[in-house]
């Protein structure tokens, strides 16, 4: 009777201790399957995650994985990805975790979990982990862009694109990648991320073991104020610091008063408000003619990089030339989390704000998801233009270079993005428009 006792007693305790396994697959039509084998796997990870009630391995099938929302792995939960397309079973032989970096993008070899520019990918919990993925995209205000490891286990992942930084000028974030309240990151690979502070990993407690830890950066390179006063947040891209809004200052640096235009000249310095609120001339800036954004005649230019013409800039910052904006399209190219539809050229949704662009159609269109946009942080606001009368505010918007275009000097090149296009634009205007000014820190 003891003996069957004991007996029992095991298998109860087996019984509670045997782990739920659960399946995801990006190829399923939707989250209508069972989820019990790979034949009626869940669509998403949200729909797996419902299901594991207690402890449960969720085996992941490599593909891309967009989340609606951030993921929270709990106590006992286990996500596995790599599982290669045609696995039968939950061998370790069929799972193949991330390699080069040719390969992270590949939705046909890689567990791809994006945050879209949204949200933090995942919080991983003591007791839960997470093995084999790509976490990419992810976005925080606070800790930890990619993921927010509280207690649990994060290997064999790539950690990549993603970016913690404070909208406002407050409290610094931390961790692009990863924020490590505890827990265990092992045999993973962090890179191209950005923060506040803490550019790939960050934290207080935890455990980091055989990391590659490389190529993470910061978001910014401090605040600017101008002669008016105004406090301008910037933006790390590459080698540049980048004002991250449009310039909205009154005068030179030296003092030298900037009148507000009421006509559009070539001849006189003027700068156009756009907005009819102090709130709407802080999000969209003001315009300049050519005379007032160069500070120059309008038959002054350079292709030089950096183009050393200080113009309206303040002290220690310079107007870009047309170099210096390829130079920053350049840079972006190389992480493909900031071009759409694989396309290179495709960087206008990465450099427009999240917010104000008019709704349009095409995939790649700066307003089309408008809440994606801005993974550089470049925050470009849809300020249009002036020629007489104010244009495409909400729609365009036109940044002046030191740039003569097609050896004319009464044309100059600007470098702009429009609500239903998908590329960082070229285009000239004569010297009586008004454009937006972004300025770059003299090197």
């Amino acid at each position: 009777m003891r003996r069957l006792f004991f007996l029992v007693l095991i298998c109860c305790s087996l019984a509670v201790s045997a782990q739920t396994e659960i399946f995801v697959s990006a190829s399923s039509a939707d989250d209508s399957g069972a989820g019990i084998s790979w034949g009626t796997a869940k669509r998403t990870l949200a729909a797996a995650l419902t299901t594991a009630n207690g402890n449960a391995n969720i085996r992941v099938m490599a593909g891309e994985y967009e989340l609606p929302s951030e993921l929270t792995i709990p106590n006992g939960v286990h996500i596995t990805g790599g599982y290669a397309t045609g696995s039968t079973g939950t061998d370790l032989s069929q799972q193949h975790n991330p390699g080069d970096n040719s390969t992270w993008r590949d939705a046909t070899h890689s567990t791809i979990l994006s945050g879209e520019h949204l949200h933090r990918v995942a919080t991983v919990n003591s007791g839960g982990s997470l093995e084999g993925c790509v976490v990419l995209n992810g976005r925080a205000s606070d800790k930890g862009g990619g993921i927010l490891l509280n207690g649990g286990t994060v290997s064999h992942c790539v950690i990549t694109s993603c970016i913690a930084f404070s909208p406002t000028n407050g409290t610094p974030a931390k961790g692009g990648g990863i924020y490590m309240n505890s827990g265990l990151l092992i045999n993973c690979v962090v890179c191209y991320n950005r923060a506040d502070n803490g550019y790939g990993v960050a934290g207080m407690n935890g455990e980091a073991v055989n990391n590659t830890i490389t190529q993470n950066y910061a978001v910014s390179c401090g605040t600017v104020t101008d002669y008016d006063g105004n406090e301008y947040a910037t933006v790390v891209i590459g080698a540049q610091c980048w004002m991250r809004e449009n310039l909205r200052v009154t005068h030179f640096a030296d003092g030298t008063e900037i009148p507000a235009g009421v006509t559009a000249s070539a001849a006189t310095a003027y700068y156009y408000n756009p907005g009819s609120a102090a709130s709407e001339t802080r999000q969209f800036g003001l315009l300049y003619n050519l005379r007032a954004a160069r500070r120059a005649s309008h038959d002054s230019f350079t292709d030089d990089n950096p183009s050393g013409m200080q113009g309206v800039c303040p002290d220690g910052w310079h107007l870009p030339s047309n170099p210096e904006f390829d130079e920053m399209a350049e840079f972006l190219r190389h992480d493909a989390s900031n071009t759409c539809g694989s396309i290179p050229d495709n960087l206008s949704k990465t450099l427009a704000v999240d917010s104000l662009w008019v709704t349009a159609t095409p995939t790649c269109a700066v307003g089309n998801n408008v809440a994606s946009n801005n993974q550089s942080l470049f925050s470009a606001p849809p300020s249009g233009y002036y020629n007489g009368a104010f244009n495409a505010l909400y729609q365009q918007c036109r940044f002046w270079t030191t740039s003569r275009a097609n050896n004319a000097n009464s044309l100059c090149v600007y470098r702009g993005i429009t609500h239903n296009g998908s590329i960082l634009e070229y285009g000239y205007y004569t010297a009586e428009y008004g454009c937006s000014v972004r300025c770059v820190k003299n090197q």
